[in-house]
């Protein structure tokens, strides 16, 4: 990922731990999905038979940071694809890469067989309860309501809704992300980066998030509807810091520094919210016990990312030759794991298998089944290249005639 020119940086730098901390963060999304079938959570598209207890643990850990690293890391993106282009430009890139693979697949390929096993296994998730074929179903998904509010039609693309929301973010944080890359803005951004290069200021950042996760009642639309374990409006705040932190090249040595002492912070608050997060829904809102909770729950969030980013920076800013091919492979991974993993699991679901088992043999299934689809198919083809996301294929060089 190269980094924008600005005062402090007259060459391009390309940022290759950003790319690795891609790559890693899909694959963490991957198994975390995977396991969803197996867990003791709340309801979900799919159910195996077999399910742990145990694996709430790493997963309620995970939740903590997992989708706020995704959306910062789509800040920093969207700092280097904004660049010094035009506005205009910008946004046509962005629909293009956020709203066609929702529109084609989430809408159409993707989301009714996901719709369809929810409804007619029972789930109790959002769908409500079918009988029937999938092709008797398929009448039903177009013309009977929304997912998610009473009805079948997955407006969201299912899985698809962090494109959905990341596209939408973007576009209302349009104004802020150009004044912060003018002129006037950029004065504002090294007040700041004064500020959070001091030693452990980097941490006020997080308090950030506190608006939406901490003092917002619940209820409000989008803002605080809870997707991926924070609310939306958290989503927003972390896509907005992950732009932030890439305006001034001072601030991303100001988190390799405190990296040990965020990684530290992280672990010592998580113990106490494990303690504490069985209660946390049932909290008063406004409360102390609910300030203190919910306000433990984001600023250890905040931690975690700090660390992640700051080893990140530290050890894996290197490029090697698969960086490039698996950074491409980083949407359509995310595209189509989700539906691969409940069809997979929809035909398995009642083997007699232990967890231990049935789990690692569904991550290996599916990756293998994803990784034949992307090389045979989805890189190959220039239509199937557009609605995944992916750039056109480079043109290949003619040999000079003699």
């Amino acid at each position: 990922m190269s980094a924008a020119p600005s005062a402090s940086t007259p060459a391009r730098v390309r940022l290759y731990d950003v790319d690795w901390l891609r790559v890693l963060a899909i694959l963490l999304i991957f198994v975390y999905h995977a396991a969803r079938p197996f867990d003791t959570l709340e309801p979900w598209h799919i159910k195996d038979s077999q399910t742990a207890g145990w694996m709430i643990y790493p997963m309620v850990a995970g939740s903590q940071f997992m989708m706020p690293l995704f959306w910062v890391l789509s800040g920093i993106s969207t700092r280097f694809a904004l660049g010094a282009h035009a506005a205009g430009a910008f946004v046509r890139r962005r629909l293009l890469r956020l709203l066609v693979p929702v529109i084609t697949l989430g809408w159409f390929i993707l989301s009714p067989p996901q719709v369809y096993i929810e409804a007619t296994t029972a789930q109790g998730y959002n769908a409500p309860p079918f009988s029937g074929s999938f092709w008797e179903f398929l009448p039903h998904y177009f013309t009977e309501g929304f997912y998610g509010f009473g009805g079948y039609f997955a407006w969201n693309g299912m899985h698809l809704w962090y494109l959905v929301y990341l596209l939408l973010f973007t576009l209302l944080s349009l104004p802020l992300f150009l004044y912060l890359r003018s002129a006037a803005g950029g004065k504002v951004v090294e007040a700041l980066t004064r500020l959070l290069v001091r030693p452990g200021a980097i941490y006020l950042l997080g308090l950030v998030a506190f608006v939406p996760e901490v003092f917002l009642p619940r209820g409000i639309p989008v803002l605080t509807w809870t997707e991926g374990g924070w609310t939306l409006g958290a989503h927003w705040v972390f896509l907005i810091l992950g732009f932030f932190v890439v305006c001034d090249p001072r601030l991303r040595p100001a988190i390799e520094r405190q990296r040990w002492a965020a990684l530290l912070l992280a672990a010592a608050t998580l113990a106490p919210l494990g303690f504490l997060a069985p209660a946390i829904e049932a909290l008063t809102f406004g409360s102390p016990a609910y300030l203190l909770v919910w306000g433990l729950r984001t600023i250890n969030g905040w931690f975690w990312l700090v660390a992640i980013l700051g080893f990140g920076s530290r050890h894996l800013n290197v490029a090697t030759a698969g960086l490039a091919r698996a950074g491409a492979a980083v949407l359509p991974l995310y595209i189509l794991h989700q539906p691969l993993i409940v069809v997979l699991d929809y035909f398995v679901r009642d083997w007699a298998i232990p967890v231990g088992l049935k789990y690692p043999l569904m991550i290996l299934a599916v990756f293998v089944i994803f990784a034949l689809l992307y090389e045979f198919l989805i890189r190959r083809i220039a239509a199937l290249r557009l609605v995944f996301g992916l750039e056109p294929a480079p043109a290949r060089r003619r040999e000079a005639t003699p």
